[in-house]
């Protein structure tokens, strides 16, 4: 499947993986801002969107994710300006994308030129809440395959990682309704697959990453903001910053602070 761009392919390519349950054009009011000095790609992940051309009984992994993700990747049609490498993306990562976006990082290093990462963490380490998660997502899998995607959403979108959503009705409105285009089957099995209980913690491989890296947490995001800074220290020279007025979904609750952010790291030289 070809990802939805913007811009042209002779500009440095700026990667863009949304959420679970997202879809690359999720990123397009973002994108828009960058796409005059860059190739924009915005890809569906695996069982998302218009990715679901593979059957559904193939096991789903952070591997297929981004093996998939480096097949899609266009070839530049020629050297870019300045001698730099054309095969290196800028890699944008939201929450689960998030999660794929450093997982590639570490997989493929010679493809990445610079790596943001929005309301992510490198995974759950300890046993005990490893196995709790998996039962939360399995628990939640049963949700989508018994009520449906519709009454899934009305439930997840009510979760308290969501709150600051709700201070903008009309935002949360066209989210969910984005989120219900997506199949019961195949969310069932993205949650219960790639529950972070399940995949690789990858904590103890952050010391790996040998470039610039930005981490973004809304500070309406309790979680994932108090994890920032431990997260920040396990990455040499690693910037981080916490958005104010937002939570989990900066990019769509602080869009022009999120804009603001990204392009002043990608422009600092980092």
């Amino acid at each position: 499947m070809n990802p939805l761009t913007l811009g042209s392919p002779i500009h440095p390519p700026l990667v863009f993986l949304h959420g679970f349950l997202g879809r690359g054009r999720d990123w397009l009011p973002v994108a828009q801002a960058f796409a005059d000095r860059f190739y924009c790609i915005l890809p569906d992940l695996p069982g998302h969107g218009e990715n679901t051309g593979f059957p559904l009984e193939k096991p789903l992994s952070y591997d297929v994710f981004v093996d998939d993700l480096a097949a899609t990747l266009p070839s530049p049609p020629a050297p870019l300006p300045g001698g730099e490498d054309g095969r290196k993306i800028n890699l944008v990562g939201y929450s689960m994308g998030g999660r794929t976006a450093l997982y590639f990082a570490l997989k493929y290093p010679e493809l990445v030129q610079t790596l943001i990462l929005e309301s992510t963490s490198p995974g759950i380490e300890a046993e005990p809440a490893r196995l709790e998660r998996c039962k939360l997502d399995d628990r939640w899998a049963g949700v989508i395959r018994a009520n449906g995607i519709s009454a899934f959403v009305e439930e997840w979108y009510n979760i308290p990682l969501f709150r600051s959503l709700h201070r903008q009705p009309e935002l949360l409105e066209r989210v969910k309704a984005a989120r219900r285009e997506n199949s019961s089957a195949w969310m069932a099995k993205v949650i219960t697959e790639l529950s972070p209980g399940r995949v690789p913690y990858l904590g103890g491989r952050l010391g790996e990453l040998n470039l610039p890296v930005l981490l973004l947490a809304g500070r309406l995001d309790e979680k994932y903001a108090s994890g920032l800074e431990p997260f920040q220290r396990r990455i040499k020279g690693a910037l981080a910053e916490i958005v104010p007025a937002a939570g989990h979904t900066i990019h769509a609750e602080q869009a022009q602070a999120f804009i603001h952010s990204l392009d002043t790291f990608l422009t600092s030289g980092r």
